[in-house]
């Protein structure tokens, strides 16, 4: 029996709105690319072909303006290598491509990567300073990339939003400016002792963007397997990520490093590894449906009297403060979910000895509304999980901190992120929400 697949109104969209890439391939018009098999909202992922020469594509493609998805690095474990499909399983990912480079004995990072605005990694210190991606916290609206030396500090010309960045994972070099094809492994020295080959055709891993379109591509191509993909120079993995509809692009760890995974196919492409056996490595680039929201954004309320706190450690740009034991003052973050799901809920604020050891926490979710105390002269500065909740699609859930408590201590309202961790079917309406004829 043959069944009819009955696919969501935002499914349907995402795959007509995706696949404009296909008519605009300038450079390479013998790329055949399939349908686009929607992986959440704003993120879909498709397969690129051709037989001369003989190439194996994999794309991710995100639209930056669904709020519902995040770009989020992830490292491996401390002291260990891991394979990118097992750090996106654990950040609750829906697709994820590897990302830097790295040394496996010991396990070591030889590329940037700061994530929730913490260094973790840096530039190796024996090259020059290399290409870095970074995103913004406040919806991730602003991308940029900027070379970075081994200090962690931004090289000249400085990128006017970098200021902004939260997140950032590196690699190098960087194939594109401004729209145009930019490769720049001379200036960033990944010459043949690096292992790169530039102008040789190997497995390639990259990341594009379109600030004016609000649109990234997760790439890979796989090679070193003549009957399968040949792989792609610098030059023509820059090339491709144009056809694409990118303007800016960075190269990523590639050789039998590279790695395109989603939820849906799993592993997406032929490691070049024996046997196709995906690799560990030292950190991924994963796509995450959650919801994140700053004090400063649209979708955080307050009433009341709250502070601009002096504390160092806050999320993003700064962090609010109100007394307890006196007037009542409230804070709301309140999402706008594309999905129905369970989702982890976590919060962020500057501890310290005056702060409430019970903050009042409420989180309002499909089944009522449930109490989530936190002591806040502990955990600062780093998310902490309020619980596990189930929420419908729209604005009625959101998670509320009031100022009750005893008199001379304070609250702290920062960021609160709400991570998809399993879809669900949206609640069926009341008697009164059915419409009769």
């Amino acid at each position: 029996m043959k069944h009819r697949l009955i696919l969501p109104r935002w499914v349907l969209l995402l795959g007509a709105c995706l696949l404009a890439h296909a008519g605009l391939a300038q450079n390479f018009p013998g790329i055949q690319y399939s349908a686009a098999v929607p992986l959440a909202p704003g993120v879909v992922a498709y397969e690129g072909a051709s037989t001369s020469p003989r190439w194996q594509i994999r794309v991710i493609e995100v639209d930056m303006t669904e709020k519902n998805v995040n770009l989020v690095p992830v490292r491996a474990l401390p002291g260990v290598l891991e394979r990118t499909s097992t750090m996106a399983s654990r950040a609750h990912a829906v697709a994820a491509v590897n990302g830097g480079y790295f040394g496996a004995n010991p396990a070591q990072s030889y590329s940037h990567l700061q994530i929730d605005g913490v260094v973790l990694d840096r530039t190796v210190a024996t090259r020059p300073a290399r290409s870095v991606f970074g995103v913004s916290a406040n919806h991730q609206e602003a991308m940029a990339i900027t070379r970075l030396n081994s200090l962690g500090e931004e090289v000249a010309p400085f990128h006017p939003q970098w200021s902004r960045v939260v997140d950032a994972i590196g690699a190098g070099p960087r194939l594109m400016s401004n729209g145009a094809v930019d490769v720049r492994h001379v200036e960033e020295e990944f010459d043949a002792a690096s292992g790169i080959d530039a102008t040789g055709r190997q497995p390639r891993t990259a990341i594009g963007f379109n600030a004016t379109t609000a649109r990234v591509w997760l790439v890979t191509v796989d090679g070193r397997q003549s009957a399968w993909s040949v792989g792609m120079t610098l030059d023509e993995l820059a090339r491709l990520l144009q056809d694409l509809g990118a303007r800016e692009a960075l190269n990523f760890d590639g050789g039998g490093s590279t790695t395109s995974w989603t939820s849906v196919a799993g592993v997406f492409n032929r490691p070049s590894d024996s046997g196709n056996t995906e690799r560990a490595v030292i950190n991924a680039l994963a796509v995450v449906p959650s919801f994140l929201i700053d004090n400063t954004d649209t979708e955080f309320t307050r009433t009341g009297t709250w502070s601009t706190s002096a504390n160092a450690g806050f999320y993003n740009t700064n962090s609010l403060f109100a007394a307890t034991g006196t007037a009542q003052h409230t804070a709301t973050w309140r999402p706008d979910f594309a999905r129905a799901g369970l989702y982890e809920v976590s919060a962020w604020w500057i501890s310290s000895g005056n702060r409430s050891a019970a903050a009042d926490f409420v989180v309002l979710h499909r089944n009522g509304s449930t109490a989530a105390p936190q002591n806040q002269t502990l955990d600062g500065s780093r998310w902490n999980v309020l619980g596990r909740f189930e929420f419908d699609p729209g604005t009625a859930g959101h998670v509320t901190l009031t100022s009750t408590g005893a008199a001379g201590e304070f609250v702290s309202a920062d960021a609160v992120k709400f991570v998809l961790v399993e879809p669900r079917t949206p609640t069926p309406p009341t008697r009164e929400g059915w419409v009769v004829r």
